[in-house]
């Protein structure tokens, strides 16, 4: 008589089973990571941006596995955590609620004509819209009360790559409603503070990018930041020069 695995199995066992093996050595056996961010090449201040992006990430992730300073030379079996910010620009460039419901009802209306339901498109396209436009309006609004001030909008394809293997060991997405949910608010006195409100989107999209290595990778948190010093110098230290010979008395 055949057993029957339990539904909830089957995933379990695919995942594990489908893990390439390269990948399921790092996870027994995490390598110190390095850590490179890229930007748009047209973003103003491009280079802070980069500084501040890394550094937030290099904090981060240095609770969960080693990480390699900036700086530093890594080791040659070090993996590459590969940040590629494809788009960084100012919240006001976002789509307005009424944008969001026009489009949508417009959409929903071709949609429904299209069908072969003509008669109630516009009804349908009308509905959906005025919903698409109200929510879009309510996540605005909600985002500017929760946190205080309007943050950016921060897309990202984050890679994890192995020395000598063009495959990444990991790849994911970040889009932007991911990093303002991230985001912490700030105090009245610091809303108007560009410098402290981009630390703060920094901070957000390392706590995403982090949270979704560590639960690919199964890593627990640390009980303090692991950073790597690299091999220490040996300095040969030269013996005390021997006293000048004392002049003989006469």
């Amino acid at each position: 008589m055949r057993r029957v695995l339990p539904a909830f199995l089957v995933p379990l066992l695919l995942a594990f089973g489908c893990t390439r093996p390269e990948v399921e050595a790092f996870r027994q056996r995490p390598r110190p990571v390095v850590v490179t961010v890229s930007l748009p090449s047209q973003l103003a201040d491009r280079e802070g941006f980069q500084q501040e992006y890394a550094s937030a990430l290099r904090a981060r992730l240095a609770t969960r596995v080693v990480v390699v300073p900036g700086g530093v030379k890594p080791p040659v079996d070090a993996v590459e955590l590969q940040v590629d910010i494809r788009d960084i620009s100012q919240a006001p460039g976002q789509p307005s609620a009424a944008a969001v419901g026009v489009a949508t009802g417009v959409t929903v209306g071709v949609l429904s004509a299209a069908s072969g339901n003509r008669g109630w498109g516009v009804v349908d396209g009308l509905f959906w819209g005025l919903w698409a436009g109200s929510h879009a309006a309510m996540h605005q609004e909600r985002t500017r009360d929760r946190l205080g001030y309007r943050p950016q909008v921060v897309r990202a394809q984050v890679r994890l790559m192995q020395p000598g293997n063009p495959e990444p060991l990991w790849v994911e997405s970040i889009e932007p409603i991911e990093v303002v949910e991230a985001m912490d608010p700030l105090p009245p006195g610091l809303r108007d503070d560009d410098g402290r409100i981009r630390e703060e989107e920094a901070k957000g999209f390392a706590r995403v990018a982090v949270q979704k290595l560590a639960a690919y990778f199964q890593w627990t948190r640390l009980s303090e930041q692991r950073f790597y010093e690299g091999p220490t110098a040996m300095k040969d230290e030269a013996p005390p020069p021997d006293p000048a010979p004392e002049s003989k008395k006469h």
